[in-house]
């Protein structure tokens, strides 16, 4: 970093391009920040009445576990505008909104509640289990949130701190996994919905009606992107293992376009094009026989500029796919990837740093890793690409062996990760900052630092297992190359 630093201050390094290499440092440096914490309990104050019904947090606040919400957190989200509110939504039902400038650069700090909304704070608000939220994209100081839940409903708020306040219910009459709201100033004003019916449901905020649908799907839809170079593109994956992109300007069955087909790495290309022999016959650009993964498909993404789609599967696949001609890249992250199977229907979709992050070719996707037999709270860092492993990240206090519970993964556990999402300007300029959804009702931070120049003892023992495993190849090498040939290498 320092010869960037130089040749920036020569002028041989343009400022795009030191941009670049500075961010690119700054995810590769992403460590966990345990003292970064949120409560949402208040702060005791001096004049409190002991028999106030609201929650007081009168403990030590480094002392002790502090929780964002009393069940399992299931999803945040972030404005777009400058990063600074986040909001949560949890299992108990209530959805907090956090201000995420209130930290300075200090390291141990409890993040406090600036707007709540519960079943019990307000009779419009949500019943069951939040299972997704966004902020809308258009206004500089967010004011308003959508939200669905296990209660059949898409919600959307007024943010009028120290309150949440519903303002409308879409009735869904059934049961929504995910949402998404294109935000490009050209997007439609529609919400796309992904559902337990067999077709995505379309809301559309003008005429405040949601009964358009879009179908295609043989089964529960969980996962729904919109494309960010399309404002009418729509990607979706169901548990019927497929992936299908629709076209919202057409109606009924006419809106699928196209699916992805995990055994085509070519695409669809026109003959005569020079890519491919002349002899090719590209397949049918909608087919209700190809399938994207061996498993359902919980996780349907975008990259920013659109030029591929991110997919993941319980088949414990992540897939990179050809925006433009629907290929399979064959991009393997290897054998680490886990998203086993679960009765528990939610989305899980992998995280990924814009294109404009990260130096080219280097494009950067995170992975909470799920497995329901031994679920670790890890988070995998990989090159989009290439597939390249760049770093784990692990949950502090989990990786302790007598900490990992063995066995059946509980949804109420700290190392299940239901969520994550990202900030590009930390608190006071510092970096990324990192936010991970757990399953204790724990919201976790992952700050930019340097690495420490003293290895853990877990990184000691892992770098122990690899120089044994070396000296196992190099005693193997000699036993065939014979006594006179190693010494040719010694």
């Amino acid at each position: 970093m320092n010869s960037y630093l130089l040749n920036r201050a020569l002028g041989s390094v343009t400022p795009n391009a030191f941009h670049v290499a500075q961010t690119t440092r700054l995810v590769h440096h992403l460590e966990p920040a345990p003292g970064i914490r949120f409560s949402s309990r208040r702060a005791a104050a001096a004049d409190q009445p002991q028999d106030s019904a609201t929650p007081v947090d009168r403990e030590d606040p480094l002392v002790g576990n502090v929780f964002a919400h009393k069940s399992g957190v299931n999803c945040l989200a972030i404005d777009q505008f400058e990063g600074r509110y986040m909001i949560s939504g949890g299992a108990d039902p209530s959805i907090h909104l956090w201000d995420l400038e209130s930290r300075g650069s200090e390291l141990e700090h409890i993040h406090r509640a600036r707007a709540t909304v519960s079943k019990s704070s307000h009779n419009d608000a949500h019943t069951h289990a939040v299972t997704s939220l966004s902020i809308y994209p258009f206004d500089p100081v967010p004011s308003t949130i959508f939200s669905t839940s296990h209660d059949g409903t898409l919600k959307l708020s007024a943010l009028q701190s120290p309150a949440i306040t519903p303002v409308h219910t879409f009735n869904l009459n059934c049961t929504p996994y995910a949402h998404s709201f294109a935000s490009q100033p050209g997007s439609t004003l529609l919400v796309a919905v992904a559902t337990s019916e067999q077709s995505v449901r379309l809301v559309d905020l003008r005429s405040g009606l949601a009964t358009h649908g879009l179908p295609g799907h043989n089964g529960a839809v969980l996962s729904v992107c919109w494309a960010p170079h399309r404002p009418y593109l729509l990607a979706s994956g169901s548990v019927d293992n497929r992936v299908i992109i629709f076209d919202v300007r057409r109606g009924g069955h006419n809106s699928a376009i196209a699916t992805l087909d995990m055994d085509d790495p070519v695409g669809l290309v026109a003959p005569g094009s020079g890519s491919v022999p002349a002899s090719f016959e590209s397949r049918p650009a909608f087919s209700r026989h190809t399938r994207a993964h061996n498993g359902p498909v919980t996780g349907v993404r975008w990259t920013s500029n659109g030029s591929h789609i991110v997919t993941t599967g319980q088949d414990s696949r992540i897939r990179v796919w050809n925006a433009t001609t629907g290929a399979n890249t064959l991009v393997h992250f290897g054998p680490r990837v886990r998203n086993s199977s679960t009765s528990h229907l939610a989305e899980r979709a992998p995280l990924l740093v814009p294109k404009g992050c990260m130096s080219p070719g280097h494009e950067t996707l995170l992975w909470p890793n799920f497995n329901e037999q031994d679920d670790r709270g890890e988070i995998f860092m990989f090159e989009l690409r290439e597939g390249t492993f760049v770093k784990r990240l692990r949950v502090p206090g989990l990786m302790g062996g007598s900490q990992v519970s063995r066995g059946r993964s509980s949804a109420l556990s700290a190392a299940r990760i239901n969520d994550l999402i990202w900030r590009g300007n930390g608190a006071s300029g510092e970096g990324l900052e990192l936010f991970s959804a757990h399953g204790d009702g724990t919201i976790r931070t992952w700050v930019s630092r340097e690495p420490d120049g003293e290895p853990n003892e877990e990184e000691e023992a892992e770098m122990a297992d690899r120089k044994r495993k070396r000296d196992v190849l190099d005693q193997i090498y000699k036993g065939f190359v014979g006594p006179d040939a190693s010494e040719l290498y010694t």
